[in-house]
């Protein structure tokens, strides 16, 4: 009786032993996560009317601060938002610390400097948004290398910043990745093959860069789950690839204002998902593909400042949903189909500058009952 009463004792002792050990682990992590931010709000600009100045502070619980979330269970910080927030200043890499951050949202700011290595700490991370700041240099050659730890990554984006260099190939190791959004920075180079072969990519945005180079012929192999490709305003040429047509999934398709050449290839009519298409300001010839009606969800077509001959295809009629067709500046001939006028969603309508034959009425009939003029 006394071994087993013995036996209780010692089991109940190690039991209490166990839990206030566990107790310190949480009380410590906690403050670890603590002086993170603590530390993060040193290495900002900060005036003394600020949010974070006051809230920010060690008389409250972190979990109560502006823009900090925690789960529910250890209290440790889940969620980092300071987005919008008129922030000045970098990003320390005791942020690297935060190790069951989830989010980080630092969009929107006056940040500067470099993206500091520490964050490849952030095992669980998902998202990661560094958009509208002042960050500097390349993109580190961490995100996506076998060293980082960041490999749950979602979300990354840095769009419109003052980044420069090339895209490092390793970011096409962030297997999780859904959205890439590198778009308004400086960057220069080809588009690594790597990022095509990402098959949980979602949305690719790389506009306004001085990217060179083309796209690979096979570029929807991999990317079956790709939604939205936006490359506008660099330096790409060669053909658009045919194979666009097996990216089952695409809504959007922006091409604009690069060097592209040849022609709109005509199994782009398969993309029956496509709401939006714009392929502006290239060297494209050829004629609208004749099909293009078969694109009922087509919101906006985009084709200006191109080399396209030959007449609007009267299958237009089908594009039930158009608000934007913009035409203007290419060799397009023959009469405006009187279908157009079936457009009844249709807002904006760019089509001088070709060599109509003449207008037709259906022209003057948009000009007289929907307030349109031919040069708007």
């Amino acid at each position: 009786m006394e071994k087993a009463y013995s036996n209780f004792f010692i089991s109940s002792l190690l039991l209490l032993l166990h839990l206030y050990l566990l107790e310190t682990v949480c009380i410590d992590a906690v403050h670890t996560d603590e002086s993170a931010l603590f530390a993060l709000k040193a290495s900002f600009t900060l005036n003394s009317s600020h949010p974070l100045t006051q809230n920010w502070s060690s008389q409250s619980s972190i979990c109560d601060w502006i823009g900090v979330t925690c789960g529910s269970r250890h209290h440790r910080v889940t969620a980092l938002n300071i987005s919008n927030m008129s922030i000045l200043g970098n990003i320390a890499p005791h942020l690297g610390n935060l190790s069951f951050l989830v989010s980080l949202d630092a969009s929107q700011n006056n940040l500067h400097g470099d993206l500091p290595q520490d964050l490849s700490r952030l095992r669980r991370l998902k998202v990661m948004d560094f958009a509208f700041n002042n960050f500097s240099g390349e993109i580190p050659m961490w995100f996506g290398s076998n060293s980082s730890s960041i490999s749950k990554l979602e979300t990354l984006s840095v769009r419109n910043n003052s980044l420069q260099g090339n895209i490092p190939k390793e970011i096409g190791n962030l297997k999780n990745l859904k959205e890439l959004i590198l778009f308004g920075n400086q960057f220069t180079g080809t588009i690594p093959l790597s990022i095509f072969n990402m098959s949980s990519l979602e949305i690719l945005g790389l506009s306004n860069n001085q990217l060179t180079g083309s796209l690979p012929v096979d570029i929807c192999h991999r990317l079956h789950r790709i939604k939205s490709i936006g490359i506008i305003s660099n330096h790409l040429s060669g053909h658009i690839p045919p194979g666009l047509s097996n990216c089952t999934e695409l809504y959007e398709l922006s091409l604009s204002y690069n060097s592209f050449n040849g022609t709109i290839p005509p199994e782009i009519v398969n993309l029956e998902r496509l709401q939006f298409l714009n392929l502006g300001g290239n060297k494209l010839r050829g004629t609208i593909p004749a099909n293009i009606g078969n694109l009922q969800k087509l919101q906006q077509v985009q084709l200006e400042n191109n080399y396209m001959v030959g007449s609007i295809p009267h299958t237009i009629s089908n594009l039930s949903s158009l608000w934007m067709l913009n035409l203007n500046t290419n060799s397009l001939s023959g009469i405006i189909p009187r279908e157009i006028v079936n457009l009844h969603k249709l807002e904006i309508l760019y089509l001088q500058i070709n060599k109509w034959f003449h207008t037709g009425r259906a022209l003057q009939y948009l000009y007289t009952n929907r307030g349109f003029s031919f040069l708007q």
